[in-house]
C-alpha cells in the first residue's frame, strides 16, 4: 500500500531500457582507429570530445531521416531517408550504399575486428547492364533561349551564338542593316536605326549579337565617336520593353563599367572629351538599376564595391577617379561622399570642375 502498482513497473523498465538504446555511443576506440586509418594520431581526450559530437550528429540525422521515412508512409529506413538527411543538412551523401541487401561483415579473430568484405564485380555486365545508377550529384537547373525563328533552335542563355547562319534572312538582313547604320557616318541614319532597335518587338533572337557588338568597347577605345555609339546601342537594348535581357545584362554592365572607369587609349590626347563619355556611360549604369533592379540587384553592392576601390587607389589616374565619382553619384551616392573616398587632396582642385553641380 502506498508505492506504485506492481503493474506499471515492468513498463518503467522498458521505457528506462528503451531510452538507454537510443542513447548508446560509439567508443573512442572506434574513433581512434578511423583516425589512425587515414594517418591521424589523437589523444585519448580527443577522441572521447570527437566520440561525442558524433554520435550527437548520427542521431541528430537518424531523427531528420526517419522523418523522411514518416512522410513517405513507410516503416522501413532506408539509405535514401538518410541522404536527405544528409543534403537536409548541408552535409556530402554517403554513396555506394544503396543496395537494399544487407553488408556482409567479416570478423578477425585475433584484433576483434570487423571489416566489410569486398566482393567481385563483373565489369562487363554492370556496363551492358539496362538499369542506369542513379546519379548522386545535386540537382541543377539550366535555362536555355528559344529564338523565335521558326526552327526551333536553342542556345544557352549569356552565350553568343557560334554562326550567324541560325538567323533567318529577315533577321540576318536586319542585323547588317542595324549594325552598318549604328557603325557608319550617316548620324540620321544611326539616330533611326537606335529608335527602331528600341521599339522593336521582334529581336529577341538578335540580342545575343548586338550585346556581343557592345562588348566590342575594349577594341575600339582609342575612338570616342565608336564607343559613344555603342553605349547608345547598349542604351536602345536596356529601353526596349519587349527585350528579357536575362544573364546578358551582366555583359552591358561590363561594357559600361569600362567607359566609366577604365584609362582609354583616347584619354591620352587633352583635346579629346572622354569626361562627357564617361558622364553619359554612368548616366547609363544607373538606368540599368533602376530599370533593371530584379536582375542586377545582387550586382549593386559588388559595383558600389568596385568603384569606391578605384576612387580610394591613389594609383589610378584622374580620369578613373573621375569616373569613378559620377558612377557614384548615378547610383545615389552624394558628391561630398565621394570626396572623403579621395586619398589625395592634391587632385581636388583638379576634378570638381568636371564632378556635377549639386
Amino acid at each position: 500500500e502506498g508505492g506504485e502498482p506492481a503493474l506499471l513497473r515492468p513498463r518503467t523498465d522498458a521505457m528506462s531500457e528503451r531510452e538507454e538504446r537510443r542513447f548508446v555511443e560509439i567508443p573512442r576506440e572506434s574513433i581512434r582507429l578511423m583516425a589512425e586509418s587515414a594517418g591521424v594520431e589523437l589523444t585519448d581526450e580527443v577522441a572521447a570530445l570527437l566520440a561525442e559530437d558524433v554520435c550527437y550528429r548520427l542521431r541528430e540525422a537518424t531523427q531528420n531521416s526517419s522523418q523522411f521515412m514518416k512522410h513517405t508512409k513507410r516503416r522501413k529506413l532506408t539509405v535514401e531517408d538518410f541522404n536527405r538527411a544528409l543534403r537536409w543538412s548541408n552535409v556530402e551523401v554517403v554513396c555506394g550504399h544503396g543496395s537494399p541487401d544487407p553488408l556482409p561483415f567479416r570478423a578477425i579473430k585475433e584484433g576483434e575486428l570487423y571489416f566489410q568484405e569486398d566482393r567481385e564485380v563483373n565489369l562487363v555486365e554492370v556496363a551492358l547492364a539496362t538499369s542506369v545508377p542513379k546519379d548522386c550529384a545535386e540537382t541543377a537547373v539550366r535555362v536555355h533561349v528559344s529564338y523565335l525563328d521558326g526552327k526551333g533552335n536553342l542556345e544557352a542563355q549569356g552565350s553568343v551564338p557560334s554562326a550567324v547562319s541560325m538567323l533567318t534572312d529577315d533577321l540576318l538582313k536586319y542585323y547588317q542593316h542595324v549594325t552598318r547604320a549604328v557603325l557608319g557616318d550617316d548620324p540620321q541614319l544611326m539616330k533611326v536605326a537606335l529608335q527602331d532597335l528600341q521599339t522593336n518587338s521582334k529581336i529577341a533572337a538578335l540580342l545575343p549579337y548586338f550585346v556581343y557588338i557592345v562588348s566590342g568597347v575594349k577594341s575600339v577605345s582609342h575612338d570616342l565617336e565608336q564607343l559613344n555609339r555603342l553605349l547608345h546601342m547598349a542604351k536602345s537594348l536596356i529601353q526596349n520593353p519587349y527585350l528579357c535581357l536575362g544573364s546578358y545584362v551582366k555583359s552591358l554592365i561590363a561594357s559600361v563599367m569600362y567607359c566609366v572607369l577604365e584609362p582609354l587609349a583616347a584619354s591620352i590626347n587633352p583635346l579629346n572629351d572622354h569626361w562627357t563619355l564617361r558622364d553619359y556611360a554612368a548616366l547609363l549604369l544607373g538606368q540599368i538599376f533602376w530599370t533593371h533592379g530584379d536582375l542586377v540587384s545582387s550586382l549593386y553592392h559588388q559595383i558600389l564595391l568596385t568603384l569606391q576601390k578605384v576612387l580610394a587607389d591613389p594609383v589610378r589616374p584622374l580620369c578613373s577617379h573621375y569616373g569613378a565619382v559620377v558612377g557614384l553619384h548615378a547610383l545615389g551616392w552624394e558628391i561630398k561622399g565621394c570626396f572623403k573616398l579621395l586619398s589625395s587632396d592634391a587632385r581636388l582642385p583638379r576634378t570638381t570642375d568636371k564632378f556635377p553641380k549639386q
